[in-house]
């Protein structure tokens, strides 16, 4: 019997709950990577590190909804502050003091970056609207982007995420600007100009190519789309330097490395300082945040101060509010980063032992409290490399972790794991038991 077979057989009410929400929702999911063949797993409730489907399967999460769960699932610290707020109301449509409060400790987290602050209501408003400013600083049109890299599904950032065939994606040196969606206006694809990741010869080229019309570079400094892949010595350095040369605006996305690798983000953990920074998923501990910030010279360009427009009714709702600040004043501690990346380090040197010890070409990678495994020999520095990991091979990899009660990471090959607040040494020893086991089994096939 295949994984997939024993994932069926394991999970008839989420075979049943498909075929009911498949009639009602489009591919019966909320968003497209929540998608997984034969049918999704649909979950019932959470906890801590586990989470449990319909069928009542009990499972150890290192998905962590894309690594947004920092804190664990249903923390009672964030659970109580939500149930506070919601007794005094979830959505005013006027400001409040949690808002004021949670910028103070965005920006104490990032010093000397952050000056000021707005609050979205998810990371795909984060990096739209930071694109924006970055036009409206500059006055010019293109934007610089990685390939491979997910920055939401803005139109002008839906472009080269690896959703187009390979023979589109043109050669190394000067990739295509491919459109990664039915419906994009071919302006996306003419203003966003696509570079490797850790080349910075390439990114040269694309400011030479776009002569004066450069606005701005959006980048993950660390990249998390090909497992997660860490920037090369001195890389991040050399394209700060390139776009203050240029006068272009450089955006750091963390939407899902911010507050999440480290106290401060990629910014304390690499030392470099952007001009924005884009943050979601950890710093709404569970609820919809997003935020993106900067220098109050850019920041004092948002409406009402200045003529570029920033609206949203659920902007800085107090539910977010209080969720997040509860998040990162009263768990997401020092001393918790340090204890996550001392299991994270678990993991990636157990899945190296493992890997090793079993021969098979594979590899991982770590940054802090995020990792990936992906099955090539050789760890990629960039998307492209990242993509020639063997996918039918990761997919029994997938499945056969799910069938013995672990969620690895999310369900795509390019996806990673992740660490919480709640996952233990228990957790580990089990998960590398497993992992072992997994990959015995389907290399022995």
């Amino acid at each position: 019997m295949s994984y997939v077979d024993e994932y069926t057989k394991r999970t008839p009410k989420c075979a049943a709950e498909y075929e009911r929400a498949r009639k009602l929702i489009p591919g019966g999911v909320g968003s497209a990577i929540q998608f997984k063949a034969p049918y999704p797993l649909y979950l019932a409730d959470s906890r801590g590190s586990r989470v449990w489907d319909l069928d009542g399967n009990e499972y150890i999460d290192y998905s962590l909804c894309y690594a947004a769960m920092v804190a664990g699932h249903a923390n009672p610290i964030i659970a109580e502050a939500i149930r506070k707020q919601a007794d005094h109301g979830t959505l005013y449509g006027m400001p409040t003091t949690l808002a004021s409060d949670l910028a103070e400790e965005v920006m104490r987290r990032y010093p000397k970056v952050i000056d000021m602050i707005r609050f979205t209501q998810s990371g795909v408003e984060a990096t739209q609207t930071a694109i924006r400013l970055a036009r409206a600083a500059t006055g010019r049109k293109t934007i610089v982007k990685i390939e491979g890299s997910y920055h939401g599904g803005t139109d002008h950032l839906l472009v080269s995420t690896g959703g187009a065939p390979k023979e589109e994606w043109g050669s190394d040196d000067s990739p295509n600007s491919t459109a990664d969606s039915a419906g994009l206006l071919p302006a996306s694809t003419e203003f966003t100009a696509v570079v490797q990741f850790n080349d910075i010869d390439g990114m040269r080229a694309a400011f030479d190519h776009h002569d004066g019309d450069v606005a701005g570079v959006i980048i993950e400094p660390a990249m998390t789309n090909g497992g997660v892949i860490p920037p090369k010595s001195g890389y991040l350095e050399a394209v700060r330097k390139l776009t203050q040369d240029e006068g272009a605006v450089l955006i750091f996305d963390e939407v899902k490395v911010g507050c999440r690798i480290a106290e401060g983000g990629a910014v304390e953990l690499f030392g470099v300082k952007p001009d924005l920074v884009t943050l979601a998923k950890a710093i709404g501990g569970g609820v919809p945040v997003g935020a993106f910030g900067g220098k109050r010279e850019l920041m004092e360009l948002v409406t009402p101060l200045g003529p570029m427009v920033h609206f949203g009714t659920y902007n800085a709702n107090p539910l977010g509010m209080a969720a997040g600040l509860a998040c990162l004043t009263k768990v997401m501690t020092r001393d918790r980063y340090e204890e996550m990346t001392r299991l994270a380090t678990r993991v990636a040197d157990g899945q190296r032992k493992i890997v090793g010890a079993l021969g098979i070409p594979a590899c991982v990678t770590q940054v802090t409290t995020l990792g990936g495994i992906l099955f090539t020999p050789d760890e990629p520095s960039n998307f492209r490399e990242a993509a020639k990991c063997d996918a039918a091979r990761w997919e029994d990899y997938w499945f056969g972790m799910l069938s013995n009660g672990v969620i690895p990471m999310g369900s795509a090959w390019f996806e990673e794991w992740s660490i919480s607040a709640a996952h233990t040494d228990d957790d580990v020893d089990r998960t590398l038991e497993v992992t072992e086991d997994v990959l015995r089994t389907i290399y022995a096939a």
